[in-house]
């Protein structure tokens, strides 16, 4: 969890170290991070980093939450209909493929999902909890959202396929 005083940073400081995270894990696997080139970028001393974050995966789950708050704003979650669930998926690809986080969100994707990734057990038991088609949703979106950030050359197929799938759900 971001440390207070990363919170309490003056607004300049604060954002040349997002904008060097974000640079960071834009360009890098969670794996192969490295505190040295934030630091750099951002002109701060490597212990002022740890006095802001825990360590890496810290810093990493603050920027990509503040992706995730970005890209989300706007779309209404609260409509569960075959259509609006269609558009929010579209409109999720349409922004972040379109947004400062666009490299972040396929890094995301592509390895660092299984590095931040909780405890099984506990995220299974949680998804337990979830109605059984809404969960079949929830999973179909995030396939059809990697589908179409790797794939943008049959994007409207897969998008197809899901509103498709969608429908089937809605019928029961």
């Amino acid at each position: 969890m971001v440390k207070a005083t990363f919170e309490n940073l003056s607004a300049d400081k604060k954002q040349r170290v997002t904008s060097a995270l974000l640079t960071e894990f834009s360009s890098h696997k969670l794996t192969d991070a490295q505190v040295a080139r934030i630091v750099k970028e951002a002109g701060i001393a490597r212990g002022a980093f740890y006095k802001y974050f825990d360590d890496l995966t810290d810093a990493y789950n603050y920027v990509y939450q503040l992706a995730m708050k970005d890209i989300h704003t706007g779309i209404d979650e609260r409509d569960f209909s075959v259509e609006a669930i269609y558009q929010r998926v579209a409109r999720f690809v349409d922004q972040a493929e379109h947004s400062q986080y666009y490299d972040l969100i396929k890094m995301h994707l592509a390895y660092n999902e299984s590095q931040v990734g909780s405890d099984v057990q506990k995220s299974s038991a949680r998804l337990l909890r979830i109605p059984p088609k809404i969960w079949a949703v929830m999973e179909l979106s995030h396939a059809t959202i990697k589908l179409g950030l790797f794939d943008p050359e049959n994007r409207q197929a897969n998008f197809d396929r899901f509103k498709k799938v969608l429908e089937i759900l809605h019928k029961g």
